[in-house]
């Protein structure tokens, strides 16, 4: 089993994409450019990575740009799929996850 550092994976996400939105950069550039220099280790750094951004932009009401909308559909499909068990994440942790996925799901219908 892999262990994944979950809250840790989460603050990553977000010092790297706001270090970008306060060096000026609009939020849907701010997300390519974390995931352009970002080191992004498998398929749940991806998810978390992703997902992270993607509730900030639903809890702020931003636009999404079609590029990240179409990663981020991409990103759900993955995590239907993906066996969540051998990361050893918490219950506590894939419920989270879950809600934050189910979240941006609603965005995405909108």
């Amino acid at each position: 089993m892999k262990k994944v550092n979950f809250y840790k994976k989460k603050y990553e996400a977000l010092e790297t994409f706001y270090g970008w939105v306060d060096q000026g950069s609009d939020y849907n550039i701010a997300v390519e450019q974390s995931i352009y220099y970002d080191n992004i280790e498998d398929d749940l750094d991806k998810i978390i990575f992703n997902i992270t951004v993607a509730t900030r932009f639903a809890r702020c009401g931003k636009e999404i740009s079609n590029t990240f909308r179409e990663r981020l559909e991409g990103i759900i499909t993955k995590y239907k799929i993906l066996n969540i068990e051998v990361y050893n994440l918490s219950e506590k942790e894939k419920s989270i996850l879950d809600e934050e996925v189910k979240e941006i799901k609603i965005m995405l219908q909108e």
